[in-house]
This record gives structure tokens, C-alpha cells and sequence, in this order.
């Protein structure tokens, strides 16, 4: 994309024919669009839908990844599609203006501190320091939007995929509510995934930044090899803070909100375990019923062969008797 907009400037700027550039830049901009929509969307909404199968103990498959391509669900899941894509673009929207704002007041605050800064003995790394933290609040502060986003958007695709029949617009309506639930608990639930998403941002921005710095003075090839471990230990972190704060955010839609209970939990825990016991002894009784069963038809047959060896033996004594008899 970024290609075809230096394209497209650079033709106007240059006064050159600009409907070639043009054609490929809205190519560019629609091809993504197209696929986001018709395909990305109701494979991430057969994502949750997985997921939310597999916290509620149901048997998820890998083809309920693709459920929302169904008949009577896909052209819904499109419209829903739509509206995401609508809430992606001004939550964006938003987050670039708050982005703005910030780094404007950083920058004022680091020329009013320049000075003072500039005279210390370590003006450098004091510099550095002010830089790496700034940063990370910013990052923080915007955390706040997407999460945000990202909390209402799983909202309403976990109330889709449970009642797709309703239809899209009132998935929507459901996803917004199940922020405002009147539980009280929305705010300790969003804070906790701010929390999180907070150890991906320190790793992410000032921890490798800071082993960047520290690996100047050694050898290159060593130097290159950790910043590379570092590289893919904060991806593996980030996939699996992720992969948490989603499995939290559609709990919490589940859930409504609702504190559990811990006597909740521990009566769940006793049935679990009576239920356990219970058929264990039914286990038990039906193997020791069986092996009675196996005992008698053995100990049945072992008498009746018995007896039928009896009979023959009493009848060939009869033809014994009966031929010496005649003779």
C-alpha cells in the first residue's frame, strides 16, 4: 500500500498521468477490504465460536473454525463484517487523534526539560531514558482504545455465533450491553487485561530496546542471536496474553458479568467428586456382576458337560448289558 500512495504522489507532484496509479491504489485498499470482509471475518467469528465450544466443555472440531460459512449464517456474518470493519476504522480513528495529542505533549515537555536535561552529567541516557518511557506510556494509553475495541468487537461476535437468527444488528446491540452489564465488575476486568497487555508492552518497547542497546559493544553475530531470541520470546508472549485476554473477554460476556461464587464452586467440586465415586461403585458393581455372570454359566456348563459324560457312559453300559444279554 505503501508503494502505490508513493506512486500516486509522486505522479501528481511530477504533473504525470495519474489513472494508473490511481487504479492500482484503490486495488490495493479493496483487495484487503474484500477478503477481510468475505473471508477474515467469519473465519476469526468460527474462531471464537471454537473457543467459546471449548470453554464450555462442548466438543469443538476443527470444521466449526468454517461455521459461519453456512447457509443462513454466512450472509449475516458479512453484514456483521461490515459493522466490525465500520468500529475498527473509528476506534482507529480515534487512537491516531489520541496519538497525536500525546506525543505533542511529550514533545513540549522534553523542549521545556532540554535544558536542564542538557546540563546534567548523563545527558545522554537521561535523554534515552525520558524517550523509552515516554514511549511506553504512550503505548499504555493507547492500549486503553484498542482493548477497548477489541473487548466490544468479540462482544457481539460471541452474541452472533450463540443466536445467529437474530441477526446481525441485534448481535451489536448485545455486545455494547454486555459492557454496561450492571455488574460493577466491567472496570476490575478491563484493568486486569490493560494489566496484562501491559507485560507485552515493556517487553516489546523498552526491554528490547534496552538489549539492543546493551549488545552494541559485543560481537555482531552474538549480538544478532539475541536480539533474535529476544524477537521471538516476546512474540510467544504476546500470542499467548492474547490468546488469555480473549478467553477472559468471552468468559466474561458468558458469564454477564457475574462474580463466582466460591461455595458455587466447591459444591461443583463435591458433585464432581460424588459423580466420580458414584460411577466408580456403578463400575465396580457392574464388574463384579460380570464376573458372577462368567462364574456361573462356567460352573453351569462344567455340570452340564458332567452330566452328558454321565449319560453317555450309563448308556454305553446299557449296550453293554443288552448285547451280552442277547447273546
Amino acid at each position: 500500500m505503501q508503494t502505490s500512495i508513493y506512486s500516486f504522489v509522486m505522479s501528481m507532484a511530477m504533473q504525470q498521468p495519474i489513472a494508473k496509479p490511481l487504479f492500482l491504489l484503490i486495488l490495493t485498499i479493496l483487495i484487503p477490504l474484500i477478503v477481510v470482509i468475505f473471508v477474515g471475518y467469519p473465519i476469526i467469528a468460527g474462531t471464537i465460536y471454537t473457543i467459546d465450544k471449548a470453554i464450555n466443555k462442548d466438543q469443538a472440531k476443527f470444521k466449526d473454525i468454517f461455521a459461519m460459512f453456512k447457509k443462513g449464517k454466512y450472509l449475516k456474518s458479512v453484514k456483521l463484517s461490515l459493522f466490525t470493519l465500520l468500529t475498527v476504522v473509528v476506534f482507529m480513528a480515534i487512537n491516531l487523534l489520541l496519538a497525536k495529542l500525546l506525543n505533542l505533549g511529550i514533545v513540549s515537555l522534553y523542549t521545556a526539560l532540554q535544558g536542564p536535561i542538557s546540563g546534567a552529567d548523563h545527558a545522554l541516557a537521561i535523554s534515552l531514558t525520558f524517550q523509552i518511557i515516554a514511549a511506553t506510556i504512550v503505548l499504555f494509553i493507547q492500549s486503553f482504545i484498542i482493548w477497548f475495541m477489541a473487548v466490544v468487537i468479540i462482544n457481539f461476535t460471541v452474541a452472533f455465533i450463540k443466536s445467529p437468527e437474530d441477526g446481525a444488528w441485534k448481535a451489536v446491540k448485545r455486545g455494547f450491553k454486555g459492557v454496561k452489564n450492571g455488574q460493577k465488575t466491567w472496570f476490575k476486568f478491563f484493568l486486569g487485561i490493560l494489566l496484562l497487555n501491559l507485560i507485552v508492552i515493556i517487553l516489546a518497547n523498552p526491554v528490547s530496546q534496552l538489549i539492543s542497546i546493551g549488545t552494541g559493544g559485543i560481537s555482531q553475530n552474538i549480538a544478532t542471536v539475541i536480539v533474535y531470541i529476544v524477537t521471538i520470546v516476546v512474540i510467544l508472549v504476546r500470542l499467548f496474553i492474547y490468546y488469555i485476554n480473549i478467553l477472559a473477554t468471552i468468559q466474561y460476556y458468558n458469564l454477564d458479568g457475574k462474580n463466582i461464587d466460591p461455595d458455587a464452586k466447591k459444591k461443583a467440586k463435591a458433585n464432581k467428586s460424588v459423580t466420580n465415586a458414584t460411577e466408580k461403585a456403578k463400575s465396580s458393581a457392574s464388574d463384579k456382576t460380570d464376573s458372577a455372570q462368567d462364574k456361573a454359566k462356567s460352573n453351569v456348563s462344567e455340570q452340564t458337560e458332567s452330566v452328558q459324560d454321565k449319560a453317555k457312559s450309563e448308556g454305553s453300559k446299557l449296550k453293554d448289558n443288552y448285547n451280552q444279554s442277547e447273546k
